[in-house]
């Protein structure tokens, strides 16, 4: 089973949050974000308690992380999918857009049927506020169209929410105790 962590961070610790979550147990891939949050993960375990022991009993003691939400990845044979050339789970990388998508009642799964005919490289089904997450990995400058021509076009689209992954490293301090004098 696979879940999508978001995390807000206390500013200054991106890169030791980032570090910690490389070396989990539970995190498989995680990605800087612009949005509504400041870390996208993604996690997997057995079943959906495994996860949220994970999430409560390690990821969230992580130093630096504020808050967390996870957003279980619905299996698509729930939606009656089963056996279909649908997208791929979304890949967590950087330079990526990750597309929330929140479907009118009933449309998610021709939703994430169709996601793969506008430029989306990954989908998933989510439990929570949106009902889909796309990933977009074309530069910001495609996804902005992909986004506003090809996904909030397609039929049983309500509203979408985007996050969109950098290429982050915090700058080292580089003064010494002095520096500030002269």
């Amino acid at each position: 089973m696979e879940a999508f962590v978001y995390l807000r961070v206390r500013p200054g610790t991106i890169s030791s949050v980032r570090n910690r979550l490389t070396s989990s147990s539970v995190a498989r891939r995680s990605v800087v974000v612009i949005g509504d949050w400041d870390v996208l993960c993604l996690v997997d375990g057995p079943d959906l308690s495994a996860i949220a022991g994970a999430v409560l009993g390690e990821i969230q003691l992580i130093e630096g992380i504020e808050r967390t939400f996870t957003a279980p990845v619905v299996p698509p044979d729930r939606l009656g999918l089963v056996g279909f050339g649908g997208p791929p789970t979304p890949p967590i990388m950087r330079g990526a857009s990750y597309v929330h998508i929140a479907a009118e009642a009933g449309a998610a799964p021709a939703l994430f049927e169709r996601l793969s005919e506008v430029g989306v490289a990954g989908a998933a089904v989510l439990a929570g506020p949106w009902d889909l997450l796309a990933c977009i990995t074309e530069p910001w400058e495609v996804a902005s169209g992909i986004i506003l021509d090809g996904i909030q076009g397609l039929p049983g689209v309500r509203t979408t929410n985007t996050l969109v992954s950098v290429d982050f490293e915090e700058a080292e301090e580089d003064r010494d105790q002095f520096s500030s004098w002269s």
